[in-house]
Order: C-alpha cells, then sequence, then structure tokens
C-alpha cells in the first residue's frame, strides 16, 4: 500500500524564500515523526507579525525579548528549551526529509489548506524539481477540499496544540482518517448501483419496464454491469 504522510509548516507567509519557513513537521500513517525548526529562518522579519509572534513563537525554542513597552524587538534560540534539539539549517532538513521520505516511489502527502505547505517543502530544494529527490511528493490532498466534496462543514476539534507544526500535521492526519471513513460509509453498493443504472436507462426509454418487471436476466446484467463499474471506479452516493 501506498505510504501516508501529513504536513505542516509554520511560515512568515510574506518571505517564501528559505528564511520565511520556521518550522516544518510531518507524520505518517504509522506515527513516524519529523519535526524540525529552520535555524536559518529570519526571525527578526516576524517581529512585526501580532500572530506570528502571539500564536507560534510561544510553541518553539526561541525567547522573544520585549522593550519597555511591551512590544517585541528580539527574538533568539533558547539553548535550554527541549525542542531545541530540533533546531538545524535548511540542508540538513533536507538531508533529513530526503531520508524521510525515501521508497520507491513517492508517498501520499497530505495537508490543511496546504499549497503554502508544499510550496515550503518544495522550497528546500528551490523549488527545482529537476534537483528534488523523486520520492519527494510532487502534488498533495487537501483536508478542505476532501470536506467541500463530501459536504462536511466542520471537522473534529484539535486536542493537541494549535500552530506547533508536528502537532498540527498529527491533527492532520486524525482529520484525514475522520474524512476517509466517512467516504467509505457513502461508497454506493453493488445493487443500489444496479438499481440506479437501470433507472437513467428508463430517463432514455420512457417505454423501459421498471425494475421490479424485469426478468432475472435483465437485473444480473445491471447488477454485472454495477459490479465492473465498482471495481474500476470509486462510486460514491
Amino acid at each position: 500500500m501506498t505510504r501516508t504522510t501529513f504536513l505542516d509548516c509554520e511560515f512568515d507567509p510574506r518571505n517564501s524564500a528559505l528564511p520565511g519557513l520556521l518550522s516544518l513537521g510531518v507524520t505518517d500513517d504509522d506515527g513516524t515523526d519529523y519535526y524540525a525548526v529552520n535555524a536559518d529562518a529570519d526571525f527578526g522579519a516576524v517581529l512585526d507579525h501580532a500572530f506570528i509572534v502571539e500564536h507560534v513563537l510561544p510553541h518553539m525554542p526561541v525567547t522573544v525579548h520585549r522593550d519597555r513597552t511591551g512590544s517585541p524587538d528580539a527574538i533568539d534560540f533558547d539553548t535550554s528549551h527541549p525542542h531545541y534539539q530540533h533546531v538545524r539549517p535548511t540542508k540538513e532538513i533536507a538531508a533529513d526529509l530526503d531520508r524521510y521520505f525515501e521508497a520507491p516511489t513517492a508517498p501520499r502527502l497530505v495537508a490543511y489548506y496546504g499549497a503554502q505547505d508544499a510550496c515550503r517543502l518544495h522550497s528546500l530544494w528551490d523549488n527545482d524539481w529537476s534537483q528534488m529527490p523523486v520520492h519527494i511528493p510532487r502534488y498533495f490532498t487537501d483536508i478542505q477540499v476532501m470536506a467541500d466534496e463530501l459536504g462536511v462543514s466542520e471537522l473534529p476539534e484539535q486536542q493537541s496544540t494549535a500552530h506547533h507544526a508536528l502537532a498540527d500535521a498529527c491533527y492532520n492526519r486524525d482529520a484525514y482518517r475522520f474524512l476517509r471513513s466517512l467516504q467509505k460509509q457513502r461508497r454506493v453498493g453493488a445493487e443500489d448501483l444496479a438499481r440506479q443504472l437501470h433507472a437513467n436507462t428508463e430517463l432514455i426509454d420512457l417505454g423501459s419496464p421498471a425494475w421490479e418487471a424485469l426478468t432475472r436476466d435483465q437485473r444480473e446484467r445491471f447488477r454485472r454491469s454495477a459490479q465492473f463499474l465498482l471495481a474500476q471506479y470509486d462510486v460514491r452516493s
């Protein structure tokens, strides 16, 4: 089976270059985790970004210094923080992820509103697919698109720390599993699909007999067609 991985990044949205990447977390179906804080990040550039200062940096191995008015004026790494061990330069992060994703074929990648996350992952190789290892996923499945297609307006509440890259990646796995369970529940059975195929013929041929009036052989033909379609396609109600 194809391995499924789940990605989240914390970043400065105004800086798409590598210094704009603050941290990255990824996990998979088996709970194999990877977390890194970018040693090359431009933390000084986010001093004026209130959301990052208030909601992202408190979960990272950094200290935010404030001036007399209480405004942030400097950010330093906190070497005593338990997550400081995850601080590493971008070249090392790229090498780590090369090993993490290594497989004969690229794993499936899942993210939540994930366009930026995928771009930040690819930026570790300068967004150059010719230089990026073949097993780094080129595209991703977006949890929000899955939810929209299923008509789900509210996902399960995140119980872990929000805006911590690894915690968010693990939540993405939970949300994905929730949506996949709904997909499985809504798959069409062979008998229902056979009846729907027959109903479609009734729309085309108004003289077609009702399902109940069909002979056994006629019903079996619809059932065989339904089974063939279900074997080839993922058909849902």
